[in-house]
């Protein structure tokens, strides 16, 4: 289905050599014959010979969702929603080759020989191994939970993968196929990128890792600006040994969303967005599209604030944008190619001397770019834009539009398709006001930014969105009754016109069938976010005994196993539409007094709504206003409110909860692991 075997013959002009050869042919002649000496003969024979690859000795690497082969003649690419990677002809800028390759591929790399091709899927937990040469899976290995980025080592022999889930960075011996180390990091591991000096030598290279979610600070508060800090940690290959660089908040507010990291030389840098939940709610405030850029050194690694590129500064960049996910210098090292996922557009920006950045042009790309493969003479780019389905081929040199190549076929029915692209954009005035805000910059991917904000309702932790249409109502203040009524979010918080303007009376009618495209954003939100996959207790027959004695003291409490998500106590009482009958903008009746009031709540003095269990283990900070960093915090803290019967939990208690919590995704939630718990 997925396999197009190229054109052979175009394929043999290009890459054959013609070799001529002298053949001497010597008859046989009777030695009594006086004969002319033979004339020689000479046969062009064709043989069919693999270019060596261009020398690769120098060249970093880092995660992306599409690279180009060392000979680069070949681009290649993943399709998250198909399952595939596509390889296509650079030359001729035709697919060759569309491979199924597992569940959702997310990154790949390209070995430095040119053979093989190494794919992480988050869905299956999996590094695949590709053959470039017969477009064939040659293996499969399982990595871990939710892996998100891969890079290899200058040689090629080594590959580092970033497992999100399970804070780990793994190590993996590409020629024997075995991992033969994990590395714990801080929490969120995401990208990654392998430096090359150049020796030929892989054991004195420094492995950069980005972390997707900033941490508190020391002395942070949730919902304060300056409250997190971003994290980027630094691994020495030689021995493991892991660093980190800390990103301090600025002016507009911490990095957060950490998506990428691409390296030139001494420098890497760094595409995030800046978090500043505390209000006012504004322009140039609440999420802030940035690059922070990183000096290298053999000795350490150092933020270079000098070199801080302020996005969404209207007087050195100009229009605002949304969400960059990745930002790739020229070979040269004098642009910098920024690729904003929300605002479909490559930012190219002159970083000739970093600290005086001047806008180059925007160029329009297709829809939800997330990542640039740029040819070493600088002349040609690649954009992969996930939700057209395409990459998008510029001439650098001229920034204009050379092609656009469609690289898969679509595999999402109409409805979620067009949720999904709605859910990630922002240029459009429906969506967002001045297009600095998308639903994916505080939902990435469908979960969360790890941010407590200040909201019209008070501080509120962004909550994910997986399994969510069996977690209705919605919002801390059980606000929203049905998927559509996420209008009001588009109204208040992004400022948009809306998708069914005039209708945000959401308790006191439905809004299901008022508009087209607010029902698509309801359908992908209810039905096309995947949950995540969580670390597997079968690690050992300790940590799967800890598990079962986490899983009997939480049916000992009275805590409640209930259907795959759903909290138990959150269910709609009724038809959406009509419960709120004291017109209070909340559902009452799923309310839960749990005595985690805040002085700088405005609603909650009646209660909150009770969140699933689902993913517990990713979605720290806990309570409503983010203020239990973890779970053995929160469970070591106490319930405000403990119920008579309630039991005082031990160290020992408290770590066999914890490891059984992070066990509830939503293969065990469904068989009945308790996704609820007590909330009175």
């Amino acid at each position: 289905m997925f396999h197009r075997t190229p054109n052979p013959l175009r394929r043999l002009a290009r890459r054959c050599l013609i070799i001529v050869l002298l053949v001497v042919l010597s008859p046989r002649v009777d030695a009594a014959q006086h004969a002319d000496p033979p004339s020689p003969l000479f046969l062009p024979i064709i043989a069919h010979v693999i270019p060596p690859p261009a020398p690769t000795d120098g060249r970093p690497s880092w995660s992306a969702p599409l690279a180009l082969s060392a000979d680069e003649h070949t681009l290649w690419a993943v399709n998250a929603d198909a399952g595939s990677i596509t390889a296509v002809d650079t030359e001729t800028e035709t697919v060759v080759a569309e491979i199924a390759v597992g569940e959702e591929p997310v990154a790949l790399a390209v070995a430095p020989d040119d053979r093989a091709i190494y794919v992480v899927d988050a869905a299956a937990g999996a590094l695949t191994i590709v053959d470039a040469r017969t477009y064939t899976v040659t293996a499969m290995l399982d990595v871990g939970p939710e892996p998100a980025g891969i890079a290899l080592s200058p040689s090629g022999r080594t590959a580092y993968v970033a497992l999100t889930a399970a804070d780990e960075i793994v190590v993996v011996d590409l020629a024997a196929r075995r991992i033969v180390h994990r590395v714990a990091v801080a929490a969120k591991p995401y990208a990654i990128a392998v430096t090359d000096d150049a020796d030929a030598a892989d054991n004195d290279e420094t492995v950069l890792v980005t972390h997707f979610w900033a941490r508190p600070r020391a002395d942070g508060e949730p919902a304060r600006d300056d409250g997190r800090e971003g994290v980027v940690s630094r691994i020495r290959a030689a021995d493991h040994g892991v660093g980190e660089i800390v990103l301090p908040p600025n002016e507009n507010g911490f990095a957060n969303l950490i998506a990428g990291v691409a390296l030139h030389q001494d420098r890497a840098w760094l595409p995030h967005l800046r978090a500043a939940p505390d209000a006012p709610v504004g322009l140039t405030t609440t999420v802030f599209a940035a690059v922070s850029s990183l000096a290298l050194s053999e000795d350490e690694v150092t933020e270079d604030a000098n070199a801080y590129l302020p996005l969404n500064d209207q007087e050195i960049f100009g229009s605002p944008v949304n969400n960059p996910v990745a930002a790739v210098p020229s070979p040269d090292g004098e642009r910098l190619y920024v690729v904003l996922a929300g605002s479909d557009l490559l930012e190219v920006i002159d970083v000739a001397d970093p600290t005086a950045p001047r806008l180059v042009r925007f160029l329009a790309t297709g829809r939800n770019p997330q990542g640039i493969a740029v040819r070493q003479d600088g002349a040609r780019g690649y954009v992969l834009n996930a939700l057209s389905r395409s990459v998008t081929v510029f001439d650098l040199a001229a920034l204009t539009l050379r092609n656009e190549i469609i690289v898969t076929g679509e595999t999402l029915d109409a409805a979620t398709l067009r949720g999904k692209i709605l859910f990630n954009h922002a240029a459009d005035p429906r969506l967002s006001q001045g297009s600095w805000i998308s639903c994916a910059s505080c939902h990435p991917n469908g979960g969360a930014d790890g941010v407590t904000w200040l909201f019209p309702d008070g501080i509120r932790q962004t909550p994910p969105l997986w399994n969510a249409a069996a977690t209705l109502p919605w919002h801390w203040s059980a606000a929203l009754d049905e998927a559509q009524d996420v209008e009001t979010t588009i109204e208040e918080i992004q400022h948009g016109v809306g998708l069914a303007p005039g209708t945000t009376n959401l308790l006191g009618r439905s809004l299901a069938g008022r508009s087209e495209d607010l029902d698509a954003l309801a359908a992908y939100m209810t039905h096309g976010i995947r949950p995540p996959n969580l670390p597997d207790t079968a690690n050992g027959d300790a940590i799967d005994d800890a598990a079962a004695r986490g899983r009997q003291l939480f049916a000992e409490q009275g805590c409640q196993p209930a259907t795959a998500g759903r909290s138990g106590r959150s269910a709609l009482p009724g038809p959406a539409g009509t419960l709120d009958a004291d017109a209070n903008g909340m559902i009452d009746a799923v309310l839960r007094d749990v005595g985690t009031l805040n002085p700088r709540d405005r609603r909650g003095a009646t209660g909150f709504d009770v969140p699933s269990l689902l993913g517990v283990g990713l979605t720290a900070p806990y309570f409503h206003d983010g203020s239990m960093p973890t779970l053995t915090e929160l469970l070591a803290h106490g319930h405000p409110n403990a119920a008579p019967n309630s039991i005082a939990l031990t160290p020992t208690d408290i770590a066999d909860l914890v490891v059984f919590l992070r066990t509830i995704d939503a293969a065990a939630a469904i068989d009945a692991v308790g996704s609820a718990h007590r909330s009175n």
